[in-house]
């Protein structure tokens, strides 16, 4: 699952999709897929 925080209040949310609503501020589509810590620094890493 991907974890995905709001732009406008901060609300992070575990989740498979892309919530369209937050439940926290009520913003829409303000949700962005945050990255792990792990996968940032692998993925940099791969690149040969």
């Amino acid at each position: 699952m991907a974890v995905w925080r709001c732009s406008l209040c901060g609300f992070e949310q575990e989740n498979r999709c892309k919530p369209r609503k937050c439940p926290n501020c009520g913003g829409k589509d303000s949700f962005a897929k945050k990255e792990a810590e792990g996968e940032a620094k692998t993925n940099k890493k791969k690149a040969i």
